[in-house]
């Protein structure tokens, strides 16, 4: 199919200037704002909600060390042992996360949009499994995977752009 970009060509250009390389840096940069704005609210939201469903965990915590118990009766070592377990994961988790979202607010991360798709996708992963963990009181081991990977992954991937954005900056 051919497409006549006479009649449509500067409505097209206007509406997506990056598509077009006559634009200048200063055009380019307000595309790299929108879609800076674009990702930043789902971005922090995800991780605030992440947030506030691990601090939920933390007053339903009983019901997670329960599930994680054998079914033959356990100890009181036994018991002890799954507490402490699942009070360093949702420690862990919360502490990440709450680096990451310092890390938002300082704005090192605002303009990398690999990166807050990223976050974005692993804090909705991580907010619909904690939700899970939560209602369906699940064990302490489906804990520490949401943990590995919706918590520890982006909080490295934060660290390592942040370091490479330090690195750029110092270098000039």
């Amino acid at each position: 199919a051919v497409v006549s970009t006479q009649s449509t060509g500067p409505k097209v250009q206007k509406v997506v200037p990056f598509l077009f390389s006559s634009y200048s840096s200063a055009s380019q940069s307000t595309v790299a704002m929108v879609i800076a704005e674009t990702i930043l609210p789902p971005r922090f939201l995800s991780l605030i909600t992440q947030i506030i469903i691990t601090m939920n965990l933390f007053w339903f915590q009983d019901q997670t060390v329960r599930a994680s118990l054998p079914l033959g009766g356990s100890t009181a070592e036994t018991q002890s042992a799954k507490e402490t377990e699942v009070l360093v994961a949702l420690s862990l988790g919360i502490s990440i996360n709450i680096l990451e979202l310092i890390s938002l607010f300082v704005g090192y991360t605002i303009f990398s949009h690999g990166t807050g798709m990223f976050s974005t996708a692993c804090h909705v992963a991580g907010s619909i499994t904690l939700a899970f963990v939560l209602l369906e009181s699940l064990s302490v081991t489906t804990l520490w995977y949401s943990f590995a990977l919706t918590c520890v992954l982006p909080g490295l991937v934060e660290l390592t752009t942040v370091i490479v954005i330090a690195r750029i900056q110092g270098g000039r």
